[in-house]
């Protein structure tokens, strides 16, 4: 890797690990997500940066295991798009997409409770992550396209947020969803994010967002109830309340941490479920609607491979580094003794750090 033998022996041990992992994860517990329709699939992977390589594809499933056996990548990704020639360099026209998948993208970033490093993990964001899902569930998928919790598919990625996937029982709907072109997959976000709110002419469901937020904020909302002209109706009001429903209407619309190349981009890559994630040695985990409801699922817990957290390690770290919590235990940089697990996110997080006989 370089000419430092420390250096290099870490990343000897990461890349023993990763292979570990996905040999228990194919051989004994079939947890990698094989893509549908395998052969019309991109797939995309990387070691030290996110994607060292893509326009890879596999005619079989036994071929896509046998490779990600060998090669154990630290990220491996798929497209959400279906393609006639997914190893061809180029975009949609050249590598003839035919479907997509349609999915959002969670990434959520330090909150103010947050007492870390922009880059680090911590409950707190962890659990921003987890509302913000909630919110879209339940502000936007269930009552606006009449979705249920059988209808999505929902997957911890493995860092700081989740993958919301529609995919609707309903056979004429997902075909129609899969569909979908740029333009379509656009205005869906959009709408989403109220980013074509037109306070001329309010529709139903931000009317209700809106005026539920006017009311914790003890604006009075009798009036916006009657009326879908709501611009006019703002600018009538007092200089101080005009700014405070303003300023409620733009922390309203900008709750989600949406990344909307996720949805626009037609080759977008997406992480494979079952894999790892390459930054923070967490798994990439399907999880139930319900177990985020009822806040059963802890990422820095359940998304904790049990193995990895068993094999000790001997280190001395040479930075200092915020406190990070993997299941209920607490590492730092005065951590002499570490498991497999933060030996991971160390080394995913470009740490200076050295393997101790």
């Amino acid at each position: 890797m370089n000419d430092n033998p420390a250096t290099d022996k870490v990343f000897k041990e990461v890349s023993s690990l990763y292979k570990q992992y996905f040999e228990y994860a194919i051989l004994v517990r079939k947890w990698l997500e094989i893509p549908d329709d395998l052969s019309h699939r991109e797939i995309g992977y990387g070691m030290l940066k996110k994607v060292d390589n893509r326009n890879m594809s596999f005619n079989t499933e036994r071929d896509y295991l046998a490779w990600v056996l060998k090669e154990s990548p630290f990220h491996l990704y798929k497209s959400l798009s279906y393609m006639e020639y997914p190893d061809i360099v180029g975009g949609a026209a050249k590598k003839g997409l035919f479907k997509r998948e349609v999915a959002f993208d969670i990434d959520t970033h330090k909150t103010e409770k947050c007492t870390h490093d922009d880059s680090w993990i911590c409950e707190e964001c962890l659990g921003e992550a987890r509302n913000q899902v909630l919110i879209l569930i339940e502000d936007f998928l269930f009552p606006d396209f009449g979705l249920d919790e059988k209808d999505l598919k929902i997957v911890f990625t493995g860092n700081r947020g989740y993958h919301i996937y529609l995919k609707p029982e309903d056979p004429e709907l997902l075909k129609r969803i899969e569909k979908w072109g740029k333009n379509e997959r656009r205005y869906f976000i959009e709408y989403i994010l109220g980013k074509n709110l037109n306070l001329r002419n309010m529709g139903s469901r931000w009317k209700n967002i809106l005026i539920r937020e006017f009311n914790k904020n003890k604006i009075a909302t009798k009036k916006f109830e009657k009326t879908s002209d709501w611009k006019t109706e703002i600018d009538n009001r007092k200089d101080t309340t005009r700014r405070t429903i303003y300023e409620t209407i733009d922390k309203v619309k900008s709750r989600l941490e949406l990344d909307e190349k996720v949805m626009d981009d037609d080759i977008r890559l997406l992480r494979t479920i079952g894999s790892l994630h390459g930054y923070t040695g967490l798994m990439v985990k399907e999880i139930t609607y319900n177990s985020l409801k009822n806040n059963q699922f802890d990422p820095l817990n359940h998304g904790v491979f049990s193995k990895f957290h068993k094999k000790m390690y001997n280190v001395k770290i040479k930075q200092e580094l915020d406190p990070l919590t993997l299941k209920g235990d607490t590492f730092d940089h005065n951590s002499t003794e570490i498991p497999a697990s933060y030996l991971l996110f160390l080394f995913g997080h470009g740490i200076d750090f050295e393997i101790l006989e």
